[in-house]
Parts: structure tokens; sequence; C-alpha cells
């Protein structure tokens, strides 16, 4: 049985022609007959193939003679020439073969079946297996020397191994096992016999038995060959399939996979062929092993354990309904075996949840298996009947919105109003902001420390290829006399071009690049940024579509309109009244954001009739959906295969055409505009059974190839999911990209941004926290940004909403055993720990005892192992958030610190651990939740306070009298508060900016590099340059700090590196607002550097 696959009901009866493995016509060419196996392939033998041989040989006698006298092993020379010569010997027949391959034109299959030919016409068949034997067991290298000469020539005795490896060796037994399966029964023990008294070497052994799979000895000591080999890796070689016959050969060989790279369809095809249906176990272990198989090659496996006749293939393929590639195969498995897949549907059905079931019956009924139901018995046909019916009846009048949807009046030609051709404005200009040229030309960061040095240049001097990354450098970054002759060559296309190179070469250059910067945008939106200065028709189409696409692509297209009102109008109100579908759209988009008065005034430019038709499209029914067509889902999208929609008051189900119209309004539902048909709908509705509908919406999508042009099915998620949805989206989120589905990804995170409910936010707060891929945190963390934007929320503010509160209300914080209960408690770490009845402390909940109440006990010692493993990854982060907060300065207002750090049930395990300020007044929570002050007195937080984390710097002469507090009570912090090292800059720092306290100093490589991860940059801080690191404050400024020989982010350190700093460098502007607790914070940060060096 196959990985918990249940076998299917042996009842049913199987009509026979469901019980053979389905061969494609291209599999054909990859099978070696076998003696015993159907009828063998007919093979013609040349009878001049002796003559044509000898003919050969003669036209290239000298280079053989050349090639003989290079031996290195001169001992085979004798027999290669009688080979040659063509006398009767197997060894020397096989290596002259061998030989002439290194002199011989055209394809090497061609002259070696003629020399086969040419043994069997002149020493019979039985000597052309001998020398087949032979030819397995050597192979012939040959050394070229310098200038053409003849060079060193070695023949080499491979092992199993090497033997099975080498795909030509199929083509050269392929023709003698035909022969063989053909011969009678004393003809093939004769030739046995003769072949026996080759197995004198290893591959000699492994090539006898790939000319005689049935030899059982010979087969099992080739497998423990190959299995022996240190240098095998999954058995995947194809030679090895071509002598395994059942399942024991396979495990005996060390064979449970194939490889995925290379000639796949012929492993698949010798696997199959060599085990029949046994040969599902390693199909399976290929699509799921380490090697991850390839979109094209899972297809193909897939496919193939279609083609099995048996319950498990079939049941494999239908036990995961969201797996497009599994779902194709079992769709043609249907076709193929239609009583066997039905017999799958009902055994996964009798242990399936609900959603499987209603996706199994629509599987059932899409691929017409309810036509052979006749071959059930009158059980299980009772079993498909149950299945198949609708668990709710279904309703027979549903709500007019329903028959009549929001959309019909605008679905008449007549109320469509004809097209207007209008010209937009001849203008075209790259408009710069006051300050932006002169930003985008300067040197920054490591250009600004690296490029900005003349020798760096002479490295670029002979630059001239426009693709190299070199060349972009040059024209960005080099003095006008170096970058003039060669901008005529710069065009843009160079792979290795980047938005940092870009921008300064078109701050530079103008007018004399813009075509190909353009040119450049309207090809890759990763160079977005460089659209801004540009003031055109196509940046403003450009800017239009891109309000319809990602993220980043949306907040330049913002960027751009908000900047260019005026002119963003006028370029696209032609647009929007024009013919074209998808330019009108985007238009319409655009024309939406901006403010209505700059639109009208410039549609009135335009003429009396074109302000009427933008007005009416702005001022259109929102059940108006704007669209040349009403869309129409794919055929993928099967009512019968979906949890049912429910009517409002849950008294019967919406017929298919209901939910047909539901689909159809999903389907014009857009994040940026939202269809309030949905709405209409969605209220008829109850909302548990919409939540199931969406998810099994979403699955059937995913399990039907996701088809682009019905991206809505994941988008709809926005509207109905719920937290099972939510939990299982995150789940393929976080795996797709492993899969090399990247967008789908990005498209999911933006999906569980727009659900907004605290279980998708802090689902795309984890994923940016602890995702394994760095491009899908990337984007967690600017769907965040997104997030927090929509709430009007600071990053910090929506980081305090996200913490879960883990159900640790105050009563469920005792655990009931019965007649013992246990109170859990905290430590300064978040760690839960446990007091009984008596007080005393318990690291762990004890495991129930025979006196404790099963019904109670079991449950609650579970509750608190999940809490303990649940909270452990929280705890950290939680901890850490703080221990910057204190770093930063952040603040609370006193209603964000009641609800946030107080009446929070987690976070008030650790803000009781922690001093707090609320002006020049520093306190504490007392156990009751209330405040108090360092001479315990109690304190109300007036309600307009602002309220920080307290730090020595900020306590001054009170670090020593809080610490005397909770050392009094015993308190433990979470990371160090009281004890923290405080740090102020001297008069000399302050005036010079140079911290001379650190120069010289050590520090590890490995330390300084992993600064970038505690929000530290590499190269030089704006307006400065530098090749270093530096730190930028909140308030403005920055610490820098340079080491010698230096570290960059691409290369490996260690603490063993050693780094000298040579610059330690504090720059505050004149004005700037920095807090002395960030700068002491910075400074700590190097200290400990120092300290670990």
């Amino acid at each position: 049985m196959l990985m918990g696959v249940t076998e299917t009901d042996p009842s049913i009866p199987v009509p026979v022609d469901e019980d053979r493995v389905d061969f494609p016509d291209e599999w054909h060419e990859f099978i070696l007959d076998r003696r015993g196996r159907g009828t063998p392939r007919a093979v013609t033998i040349e009878p001049d193939a002796p003559q044509r041989m000898k003919a050969l040989f003669a036209e290239r006698a000298e280079r053989l003679d050349k090639l003989i006298d290079g031996l290195d092993v001169p001992a085979y020379a004798p027999t290669i020439r009688a080979g040659i010569a063509g006398e009767a010997d197997p060894q020397g027949a096989a290596l002259a073969l061998l030989m002439f391959a290194q002199v011989a034109p055209g394809s090497h299959q061609d002259f070696e079946d003629l020399g086969r030919d040419a043994w069997i016409v002149t020493h019979g068949f039985a000597f052309a297996c001998r020398a087949a034997v032979e030819m397995l067991g050597y192979e012939v290298y040959y050394w070229n020397r310098s200038g053409g000469a003849y060079g060193r020539v070695s023949v080499v005795e491979p092992d199993a191994h090497r033997v099975a490896l080498l795909n030509a060796h199929l083509h050269r037994i392929a023709r003698l096992r035909s022969l063989l399966a053909a011969l009678p029964e004393d003809e093939y023990l004769a030739v046995r016999d003769a072949i026996a008294a080759h197995r004198t070497t290893d591959a000699k052994k492994f090539g006898a038995a790939m000319l005689m799979p049935d030899q059982e000895d010979w087969v099992r000591e080739a497998l423990d060959l190959h299995k022996g080999s240190k240098r095998r890796r999954y058995g995947g070689q194809e030679l090895v399939w071509t002598i395994v016959s059942t399942p024991e050969h396979a495990e005996r060989a060390g064979a449970t996979a194939i490889g995925v790279y290379g000639d796949v369809p012929e492993r698949i095809a010798l696997v199959v062929d060599a085990l029949g249906t046994d040969a599902l176990p390693i199909l399976v272990n290929t699509i799921e092993g380490e090697d991850r198989p390839s979109t094209e090659v899972r297809d193909l496996l897939f496919d193939a354990i279609g083609r099995l006749p048996t319950d498990a293939a079939l049941a494999y393929l239908l036990g995961d309904l969201t797996n497009p590639h599994a779902m194709a195969a079992a769709v043609q498995a249907a076709r193929r075996f239609p009583v066997r897949t039905l017999r799958a549907v009902l055994t996964i059905a009798a242990n399936a949840h609900a959603a499987t079931k209603i996706r199994l019956a629509g599987f059932a009924r899409a691929n017409g298996l309810l036509d052979v139901a006749e071959a059930l018995n009158d059980a299980d046909r009772d079993r498909l009947a149950e299945l198949v019916t609708r668990r709710h009846p279904v309703a027979e009048t549903v709500p007019e919105v329903f028959t009549t949807p929001p959309w019909t009046p605008y679905t008449k030609p007549a109320s469509k109003r004809a097209a207007l051709a209008l010209t937009p404005p001849d203008l075209d200009e790259l408009r710069w902001a006051p300050g932006q040229q002169d930003k985008w030309r300067e040197l920054s960061g490591y250009a600004a420390g690296y490029w900005a040095d003349p020798a760096r240049w002479s490295h670029t001097r002979d630059a001239q290829d426009p693709k190299d990354w070199a060349f972009n450098h040059l024209i960005a970054y080099a003095p006008d006399d170096r970058t003039r002759p060669l901008l005529a060559k710069w065009d843009g296309t160079s792979e290795s071009l980047t938005t940092a190179t870009l921008k300064p070469i078109l701050a530079r250059y103008g007018d004399e690049v813009k075509a190909h910067v353009m040119a450049l945008l309207k090809r890759k939106t990763s160079f977005r940024e460089a659209l801004q200065p540009f003031v055109n028709l196509d940046a403003a189409r450009l800017a239009a579509g891109w309000l319809s696409r990602s993220r980043n692509e949306r907040a330049a297209a913002r960027a751009w309109l908000d900047q260019y009102p005026d002119d963003a109008a006028a370029f696209l109100i032609p647009d929007a009244v024009g013919k074209d579908a998808k330019l009108r759209k985007a238009a319409m988009d655009a024309l939406r954001h901006l403010d209505r008065s700059v639109v009208d005034e410039r549609a009135a430019a335009y003429g009396e009739e074109a302000a009427e038709a933008v007005a009416a499209l702005l001022d259109a029914d929102p059940f108006d959906p704007q669209l040349p067509r009403i869309p129409k889902p794919g055929a993928w999208a099967d009512p019968g295969a979906l949890p049912q929609v429910l009517l409002a008051d849950r008294s019967a189900a919406l017929p298919d055409a209901a939910v047909r119209t539901l689909m159809t309004a999903l389907a014009m539902d857009q994040t940026e505009r939202p269809y309030p048909g949905v709405d209409a709908l969605a209220a008829e509705c109850e909302p548990e059974s919409l939540a199931a509908f969406s998810w099994g919406l979403f699955e059937l999508w995913l399990s039907s190839g996701s088809p682009s042009k019905d991206a809505w099915a994941m988008d709809q998620l926005q509207r109905f999911a719920d937290d099972y949805a939510v939990r299982h989206l995150t789940e393929r989120i976080r795996e797709w990209p492993g899969q090399s589905q990247n967008r789908k990804a990005v498209r999911g995170l933006e999906v569980l941004g727009g659900v907004g409910s605290e279980a998708a936010l802090r689902a795309v707060h984890g994923i940016a926290q602890k995702a394994k891929f760095k491009a899908l945190k990337k984007t967690a963390t600017e769907q965040i940004e997104v997030i927090a934007e929509r709430l009007e929320l600071t990053l910090d503010q929506l980081g305090d909403r996200l913490v879960p509160d883990f159900g640790l209300a105050e009563e469920s914080l005792v655990l009931d055993y019965g007649p013992r209960s246990f109170t859990i408690k905290f430590d300064e770490a978040l760690k839960p720990y446990v007091i009984d009845d008596q007080g005393k402390r318990k690291a762990s909940a004890p495991k129930p005892n025979a006196k404790d109440d099963p019904e109670l006990a079991g449950p609650a010692y579970e509750r608190f192992a999940a809490l303990r493993k649940e909270l452990k990854a929280t705890a950290a982060e939680q901890v850490k958030r703080l221990e910057g907060a204190m770093g930063t300065g952040r603040t609370w207002t006193a209603a964000e610190f009641q609800e946030f750090l107080i009446d929070h049930p987690l976070m008030w395990q650790l803000s009781s651990r922690l001093v707090w300020q609320a002006g020049d007044v520093a306190f504490r929570l007392a156990e009751d939740r209330t405040l108090a002050d360092a001479e315990d007195e109690p304190f109300e937080l007036p309600e307009d306070a602002v309220v920080r984390l307290a730090h020595p710097l900020t306590l001054g002469d009170e670090v020593e009298v809080w610490a005397s507090v909770f050392a009094d009570y015993e308190i433990l912090q979470p990371f160090d508060q009281l004890a923290r090292p405080a740090f102020a800059l001297t008069e000399e720092e302050r005036s010079t900016g140079v911290l001379k306290r650190f120069m010289g100093a050590k520090a590890g490589g490995g330390p300084l590099i992993g600064l970038i991860k505690r929000g530290w940059k590499y190269g030089g801080p704006p307006g400065r340059g530098g090749y270093g690191l530096y730190l930028e404050f909140a308030g403005g400024g920055y610490l820098y700090l340079d080491s010698k020989p230096g570290v960059h982010p691409g290369y490996g350190y260690d603490n063993a590196e050693e780094q000298t700093l040579e610059i330690v460098e504090l720059s505050i502007p004149e004005g700037a607002n920095v807090d002395p607790v960030a700068i002491s914070e910075a400074i700590n940060v190097i200290a400990k550097l120092i300290r670990s060096a």
C-alpha cells in the first residue's frame, strides 16, 4: 500500500480492458524486448555487412594504425588488429569497433549496427552476443595533442555503475535483445552458455545481465554490483531498468527513483516496462524526492501514473485535489479507466471531509463517471448516489438579484456611448522637481565611495560593449570627456543595468537618452522609479496601467499621477472615451484617482461632447461594470464541484445558475475598484457557506492549472476568506516560491492584506518576519506597509495590534486536572511554567496520573504543551520589539499603553518587568496592573500622557533606585534595561563628530557585516560616500564606521577575521532632533563589537 492510500473495494467489478497499462506510442521506441513478453520486433540483418565493414576499416586504415600505435597499453594492439581483420576473436571484434568510433564520421549507431550484422553473418549469432558483452566491458579514450598530432589512446575497463550510466549501451543491445527474444529454446540456452564464459569482470557481468534479463542469478549479481557502487545515485540510470523486472529487483539495486534531468521520458518508459503497475512507488518517489522535478517532468510523471490500471495509482492522483498536475492526469485516467477511477472516488470519499466529497462528486460528474455506474453493485450505487446528491435542497426560487443581476441594464448595446476620436497633447518633456535632477546625478551609497575615485576607472578604460556592466557604470559616473564618445552606443538594453545606474544616466543626459529609457520602462516595470520626470503620453499610459498591478507599481503610478494631475488628465481623457477597451479601462481607473475638478476642467478643453462623455463615465451607476463584455468564468468553474451557497435564512442552497451569476460578479470585482454587485449578491447568502464556497472555488482554480484569465478566483478570497482559508492560503504562499511560483506568492500576499482580518494580518506579518525566501519576506514587508498606510497606523502601531493573545484570559491561566490544578506563570522570556496548589514551581505541566480526571487533565496538559510551543517564536519577537522600541525612543499614547501593554494578556507579562516613563515620571506595572513609582506609590497616567520605555540615559540617577526596586521584588527583565550601558558624547566628539575612543580598535569581520541585519546599511551615507557601514537616525544624521581591510556583504566572514576600525564618524545636521538614547544605543553596538573581538 502506498503512502497511506486505502485500497478500493474489490467488490466493484472492473472491465478486462481496464487491467492493461496504457503504453503511449512514443514509449515503444525506448523499450527493449524481453523474452516471454509479447512478440519481439523483427530485425533485418544486412547480408553484405562484412564486406562493407571491411571497406570502412580500409578507408581509415592509416588513422587506425596511428591510434593503435598510440595505445598506452600496447598489449591490446594485436587483439584490435585481429578484430579489424575479421578474425573470430570476440574481444578483438569489440575493441576494433570501439577504436573505429574514434575516426568514424557521422552516426556511431549506423556503423555499430553494421558491425554487429557483420559479426552475425561471419561468425554466427552466439559470437555476436559474446562480442557485445566484451564491447560493454570496455571504453576507449583518445587524447589529441596540440597542433593536431596524434596523442595517447587508452583502453579502460569500467565498473558496473559506469556501464549503467552510459545511455549509448541501450542501442548496442537493442537489436540483439530482439533476436534473443525470438530464438528457439535450445539455441537460446546455447547462446547463454557462450556468453557465460565472458562474465569475467563487473562490467561484463552487468552487460551479460542486460542481454539476458531472464537469467535471475546474473541479474541479482549485476544489481548487487550496481548498489555497491559508491557513485550510485537513486538507481536512476536507464540501463538498470533494462534488467529489473520485479520490485524486489529494484530494491536490490537501490533503485528508488529515477533521475529528473536528461532523458526523463526514456526512463519513465523503461521503468513502467520493467515493473508494470509496480512502477508506482518509483514514480511517486521521483515526484516527491529531494531533486524537485520541473513542471514539465512532473507532468510526465503524473501522466505515467495515470496510465497504470491500479486503484492505488488512481487514488494517488485523486489524493490531492488541488494539484493541477495530478488532476490533469486524473482526467485522462478517468477516460482510460472509468470504472477503476470511480472505485477510487468512492474509496477516498468514504473517509473524506465534506469539502473533499463535493470536489470528488464534481469530478465524477465532469468526467462522465456516472455513466459507468451500472458496473457497480447495489450497495455501491447507493454510495455513489449519496455522494452526488447535494447536502442541502436546492431553492426553487431565488432573490431577484440573481435572476436579474445588477449589471443586466448595462449589457445592451444601446446603452453604450459611441467612442470619440480625441487627440492628446503633443507634449514630451522631462520635468524635474526642484533638486531632483541634481540628487539623481550625485554619487551616493556604495557608488560614492567606489566610483568617485578616478583610479577606479582604469579597469573600464577599454569598456566598449554596451551589454557590459562596466559600460553602464562608465556612462553613469565617469567624467564627460570619457562618456561623450561612447554615449551613442548606450541603448538601455543591457541586462546588467540597474535603477541605481539608470537614474544618473537619465539625469545627466536627459533628452539624449529619454527614448531609450522610456522603451526600457515599457519592457520592465522594475525600473519604475525612473518614470517620475517623464511628462508625455507614454508615461501617462504606463501610470494608468500600473494602477491595476502589484503594490510597487501602484505606488509608482500614484506618485506620477499626483505629481502631474493636469497633464495626466489631458493625456488620458482621449483614451477614456476612445475605442481601445484596454486603454479605456486603464485611463478611467487613473481619472478616478485624480481630483474631479481637474478632470472636469481638462475634459471641457476637449469640447462639450467630450466633457459629457467623461462626466457620464465618472458619474456612472456603480453597478455598471463599464466593460466591453461581461466576463464568463472558465469551464473549470463547475458549481457542482463546489460547496453549496446557502440563502441567508439557510432554508435552501443556490441553484447552479445562481452560483454562476455570483462567480460572474466576482470576475468583475477588482481590488482597486470593488464591484458593488458582489455585495448585493452576498447579502442574500449565508456567510459561513460563502466562506466555504470561496475557499473551494480557489482550490478548484488551483487544481485546474490556475488559468491566468481567471485569477479573480484567488482575488475573491479577499471578500469571504475565514480563518481556515487564511491559514491554508498562508501555507501555500510559503511553499510557492520553492515551486517557482513567485508571482502567485506575491498575489497571495496581496490577497491576505485585502482580507484584513486579524488572522490575515498576523499571517502577513509572520511571513515578513520568518519566511524562508528573501523575496517573499520583502514582499510581505511591503504589504505590511500598505496595510499600515490603509489603517493610518505606523508600522509599530500595527505591530501592537498583531500580537496574538493565545487565549490567556485570567480564568484560562488555570490548568484544571480535577482533584488538583496548576496556575500558568511566565518567566522574563515569556517561557511558561506552572505553580501547583502548594505554591511549588514546576518547569512544565505534569503528565496526568490515575487520580486525575481524564476528561479534564488530558486536554489541560495538551493545552500547556501547545502554548509553550506557540509562545516560543512570539516571545522572542516581542522581546526584540520592545528592546528596539527602547533604543529608538518609540512612544505610546496613554490609551495605546493601556490597551496593548497593560490589558493585553501576553504583553502584560513583559511590560510588567520593565520601567516606563511618562514625561519626567518613571513607573512600573504592579501585579494588579496598577502603576507605581520608584517609592511604590500609586501613579495615575494622565489621559494625554506620552509613554516610552525608560533608558539609563533618561533615568539618570534613578537607575540605581529602580534596580533596587526590581531586586527587592525579584523581578527579572526580558532584556538589559536597567543594567544597560549608557553612552554620552564628549564635548570633543560633539564638536568634531569623530569618536576617537573606538578608532584603532579591533572587531570581528562576521559581527561587523552582521550589522546589516540590525538596520545598518552598506556603503556611504547620502552626501558623504564611502564603502563602510552606517546607521541613519530617525531624526536625521548618521553614525558611520569603516574598517581595514574592509568588509563587503557579498563575502562571508567569521569572528576570526580581524578588522581594524579606522573611521567612526557621527554626523548630526544642525536642527536635527535625534534622541540621545538612539545615539547611545548606536555607540553601544560598536562597543559590543569591540568586546566580542
